[in-house]
Order: structure tokens, then sequence, then C-alpha cells
């Protein structure tokens, strides 16, 4: 009997205890807890869903862009200090230093850079050029300073690479001016051109000034590139 009033108390009680147990779920349901506990949850997941992807994107633009400076032809070069001590009024061709520049997808060699991929390329030269009167004694005496004029011109030029040294080569851009010097007077003139060529492979180009031995030596100040806009 006793065993028999234990199991009813107990099935009473599990019965109470389930109706309990909904009579709360049933409250917060129309509380609006429950709704709001899980729209909550839902909001931080798709939170961090747009986080995750916001970055993914973001990381694979920056890759993206990085694969595009790595593929696109450039080059930019800083002039070489010449050890030229006599004075050379005529166009003589400039050497740079490719180990201080940067070459991706063109060559160098003797001076000139050398087009790898064909395309629409914008070419640039600068140089700058100082005189003073402990220059002109350490180039030793001759025209094209002090009181006269002296012609600063510069020049690119397009070569085939396979064509001999003394063969004539096209000039694509040319700029200069005739500055007037006075001794003991510290004077310094940069020439600056650019312009939108089209290129093949096998191409070269190369910058000749007159009167080098005035060129100063400083990479920021005389350098000469070129880089693909289009193919």
């Amino acid at each position: 009997m006793d065993s028999w009033n234990t199991r009813v108390l107990a099935a009473v009680t599990v019965i109470g205890f389930i109706q309990f147990v909904s009579t709360v779920t049933l409250l917060l349901h129309c509380t609006g807890y429950i709704t709001q506990t899980d729209s909550v949850t839902a909001l931080k997941n798709n939170s961090e869903a747009v986080i995750k992807e916001t970055l993914l994107s973001e990381r694979l633009t920056h890759d993206n862009e990085k694969k595009h400076r790595q593929s696109t032809p450039a080059a930019h070069l800083p002039i070489k200090p010449s050890r030229q001590t006599q004075r050379v009024v005529r166009a003589t061709l400039l050497h740079w230093n490719p180990d201080q520049g940067h070459l991706s997808h063109f060559g160098y060699r003797d001076g000139r850079i050398l087009v790898q991929k064909p395309g629409l390329y914008y070419i640039y030269a600068k140089t700058c050029f100082r005189h003073y009167e402990g220059l002109e004694t350490y180039a030793g005496s001759g025209p094209g300073s002090s009181d006269g004029g002296v012609q600063l011109i510069q020049y690119v030029h397009q070569q085939r690479f396979s064509q001999s040294a003394t063969s004539s080569s096209p000039v694509l851009m040319k700029t200069g001016s005739t500055r007037v010097w006075r001794r003991g007077d510290y004077h310094m003139c940069c020439q600056q051109q650019g312009g939108v060529f089209s290129l093949r492979p096998g191409d070269a180009l190369f910058v000749s000034v007159s009167n080098s031995w005035m060129l100063d030596p400083e990479a920021e100040g005389s350098y000469f590139g070129a880089f693909r806009i289009s193919k």
C-alpha cells in the first residue's frame, strides 16, 4: 500500500513539474522574452558572419592589388654617379643604378631599360645639372660655362636592342634650355619630361644629355623610368 502511494505521489509530482515548466514557457513567449533572446542570438550570429565576410573581402582585395602591382611592367632607376673628369659638351648616354631602383618585367643593360611586354607606356626622365667654380676647375678649361651660355639638353631615345650602338635611334622626347652662369656662384637647373608611347618587346629606352659633366649625382634629382598604362 505504501509502495502504491509512493508511486502515485511521484507521478503527481512529475505531472505537476511538467505543467509548471509549460506554464513558465508560455509566459515567456507571451512576454516576448524568448523571442527577444532568439533575436539577439541571431543578430550576434549575423554580425559575426558580416565581420568575417568583410575581413575576407578586404584580404582578397589586398591580395589582388598586390598581384596587380607585381604584374604591372614598371621601371624606375636613379642615376649612377659618373667618374667623368673631362668636360664633354656633346650628348652622352647616361647610365643608371638598377641595384637601387625598381625593375618589374623590364631588363637593363648598358644604360638602357629593355621592354619585355607590349603595351602603351608612360616614359619619364629627369636630370639635374649644377655648376660652381670648383666644378669648373675640376673639369678643366673649355667652353660651356662661366659668363657664356651653356646648353643643357635632355633626349629620350627608343632603339631596337638588336641594333648596333652606332645605329641612329629615334628621339621620343627632347627638352632643354640655355643657361648663363657667372663664376663664383652655385647654380642648379633640372630638365624633366614625360610622354605616352607604344612599345614592343625588344625595344630599348635610353637617355642622353649634353654637358653630362655637370650632372648632379644625387639619386633623388636625376632618374629615368617607365610603366605600362594599358596593354
